[in-house]
């Protein structure tokens, strides 16, 4: 997880950042959906989740629902989300990091850590901490930002620099006048290495924000955008074509 104190930044709204951005939000859910379709747990966290921007999503699918974020302004605006008030739902929040979430071992049916390794150089820490975390045949849903991605692949082409296992470029986000955040593009075997070999076994693996290309964006209706995504999701993770993959894993090994 990212230094806390930038998400905590007041000049910078987190919130703000995904205005205009529902196309990749949308991207996500349609993501997490079918990762998780006609499953129900009864524990699960959304590690790093920030405000809380996956949580109305992750209710669907869980009777007791734990937000583990660093960040103590992204915690407060998370105390802000209205839980439907016909559902027998627990909603929780706890300081920590996908390193070191502060939950008891072996405490969840499903964990999600998404736009989290992003900022980790080094996301072997976290997924250990997930192996301690989750409960023998936990489910987690892991997404990661893609370093062999077609416009990663094309930019290696016409530059004829090769593509990296893993590459980091420091960023200073909008409206955060000092410092940086690293940003992280990973690839695939990589990560798939690593949950392997912390006893993960590996059911589902979709490309998400295939269509994230601002002409697209643009020009194109954002329904029709979103049903080109729901349908190429799973034919593009065969290539590993778009920028985001997402994991469907289960801790097999305890």
């Amino acid at each position: 997880m990212a230094k806390n104190h930038f998400y905590d930044d007041p000049e910078f709204s987190y919130q703000k950042y995904w205005v205009g951005r529902l196309y990749e939000h949308q991207s996500e859910v349609i993501a997490i959906q079918k990762l998780l379709k006609n499953q129900h747990f009864e524990s699960a966290a959304d590690i790093g989740g920030g405000y809380g921007r996956l949580v109305p999503t992750l209710l669907k699918f869980c009777d007791q629902l734990t937000l583990v974020e660093p960040s103590l302004k992204q915690r407060q605006l998370a105390l802000k989300i209205t839980i439907p008030s016909d559902k027998n739902l627990k909603f929780k929040i706890f300081e920590g990091t996908s390193e070191n979430t502060t939950l008891p071992d072996s405490s969840l049916d499903l964990a999600i850590v998404i736009r989290v390794l992003h900022h980790l150089p080094n996301p072997a820490p976290a997924l250990q901490e997930l192996r301690r975390i989750l409960k023998p045949q936990g489910v987690l849903i892991l997404e990661f930002a893609n370093s062999i991605s077609l416009k990663s692949r094309l930019k290696s082409l016409i530059s004829g620099k090769p593509i990296l296992l893993s590459s980091v470029e420091k960023r200073r986000p909008a409206n955060i006048r000092r410092g940086t955040i690293p940003f992280v593009n990973h690839h695939p075997h990589t990560i798939k290495k690593l949950l392997y070999q912390n006893g993960f076994v590996i059911d589902k693996i979709l490309s998400v924000s295939n269509f994230r290309v601002p002409f697209l964006k643009k020009f194109l209706p954002l329904k029709l955008l979103l049903i080109l995504e729901s349908l190429c999701q799973q034919l593009f993770s065969y290539g590993y074509i778009g920028p985001s993959i997402f994991i469907l894993a289960r801790l097999d090994n305890k």
